[in-house]
Parts: structure tokens; C-alpha cells; sequence
């Protein structure tokens, strides 16, 4: 759905449209801003069955004696750190304890390629201090929001699928201004179904466990499928 198209949606939903005398929702104001709203408590929702939908990354370059290197992106967490040298396979780096560094390291310790990192806020620390530099060293893969204000062709990350779930949440804020505790309810019971329908679909929709007519040769290689008859336990 476009903004466009998610803007008016809400406006059906809670029965008021644009041109109505004296409405009470802006679409440059507080509806708007109950959009926005909404983006991040679907985006929050959907992370745990989906948080490759929501990735971005950057590259992390190594400066000779520098822990300490600020991320620029905005986000909700980190999903993992690689390291990302070119001709070689990316390795995943372990993220600490920032408050446990003193099992991994002593004061001032350095060493030609970290082998642990942590975070504090925005910045991430690699575990020791690298004593050589490398050019985009390491990729840290992040989970972000949606932009804060939405584009004109709609949300950037949130899959199209549910987008719906979007207007319901947006729908049950405006009825929960309003007062309305029995109609803001009822649109949060349209979200959570919506929600679990959501999650069903993207679940199977890769098919990850995997489906065999027979066997598979794991199974078939792997198992002694003999029956038991087979074998004496007194012999």
C-alpha cells in the first residue's frame, strides 16, 4: 500500500474522510503521526518471525590502535558482525558482555585482528584493540525501523502483506482518542488475527523444513532402520 492508499484506509476504517466539516484526523498531523505510530509497533511484532525483512548493513573500516568506531545507520538492534575481508569467507564475530571484557582481554591489550566485539549505543568496540588497519574490516548487520516519515510509495521495509496491519493499529489509536474503548478493541482483535495469519504465511513460505516423498539420504545413511526382530539382545 502506498501513503496514500494507507492514509485513506484509516479514514474508512474509523467511518471519517478528508472532506468531512470539521474532521478531526490531518493527513500531515496527528494522523499522520499515528501512522508513524503504528509502523514501529508492527515492525516490533513482526521482528521475531521475520527480522531478515528488516536488515541493512555497513561496512566497518579498522584504524591501527582505534577500538572504538560509530555506527551510522539508525537501529532497533544488532543482528550479527562479520568480518568481511576480501578472498577470504565471512566469519562471524563474537558480540560480548561489554561488563565481562575482562575475561577476554587485559588493559591496553592489542592484537592484528580483533576477535570479539560489544556495543554501547551507537558504537561498536572491538575486543583487543587492532594493532593493523583494514579497509571495510568488518560488515555489521543491523535491524532498523521504518524511516520516520513514510515515503509516498509506502513503508520501506514492512512486506506488503501486512501492510493491513498498519491501518488496524492506526484505526485503534485514533478510536482510543476518541474515547472509544469498544471500537479501539475491536480493531486490535482484526490486528492480532491479521497478525497470526501473517505469521503463518511467512513461516511456510520458504518451506525451511524440508519434505521428502521418501527417506531422505540423511536418513538413509544415517539410521539403522532395521526392526528390532533383527537383532538378539541375548545373543
Amino acid at each position: 500500500m502506498t501513503k496514500a492508499e494507507i492514509l485513506q484506509s484509516v479514514r474508512y476504517a474509523v467511518n471519517e474522510t478528508s472532506t468531512d466539516t470539521g474532521g478531526l484526523l490531518s493527513d500531515t498531523g496527528n494522523l499522520l503521526d499515528f501512522i508513524q505510530d503504528s509502523m514501529e509497533i508492527v515492525t516490533l511484532d513482526l521482528l521475531p518471525t521475520m527480522p531478515g525483512q528488516f536488515l541493512t548493513s555497513e561496512n566497518v573500516t579498522l584504524v591501527a590502535g582505534t577500538a572504538n568506531y560509530t555506527l551510522t545507520n539508525s537501529f532497533i538492534q544488532i543482528y550479527k558482525v562479520e568480518k568481511n575481508i576480501t578472498g577470504e569467507n565471512p566469519r562471524e564475530i563474537s558480540i560480548i558482555d561489554p561488563l565481562e571484557i575482562q575475561y577476554y582481554m587485559a588493559t591496553g591489550d592489542t592484537d592484528n585482528e580483533p576477535n570479539a566485539c560489544y556495543f554501547v549505543g551507537d558504537t561498536l568496540y572491538f575486543v583487543p584493540t587492532p594493532s593493523a588497519a583494514y579497509t571495510n574490516y568488518a560488515k555489521v548487520w543491523e535491524v532498523v525501523r521504518e524511516a520516520a516519515t513514510m515515503a509516498t510509495a509506502g513503508p520501506s521495509y514492512i512486506p506488503a502483506i501486512a501492510h493491513r496491519l498498519i491501518v488496524y493499529q492506526a484505526a485503534s489509536i485514533v478510536q482510543k482518542m476518541l474515547g472509544n474503548d469498544a471500537g479501539s478493541n475491536r480493531f486490535l482483535e482484526l490486528y492480532a488475527r491479521r497478525l497470526e495469519q501473517v505469521r503463518k504465511v511467512w513461516t511456510g513460505r520458504f518451506q525451511q523444513n524440508p519434505r521428502f516423498i521418501r527417506d531422505s539420504s540423511l536418513e538413509r545413511s544415517a539410521v539403522d532402520t532395521r526392526l528390532s526382530v533383527d537383532y538378539d539382545k541375548d545373543w
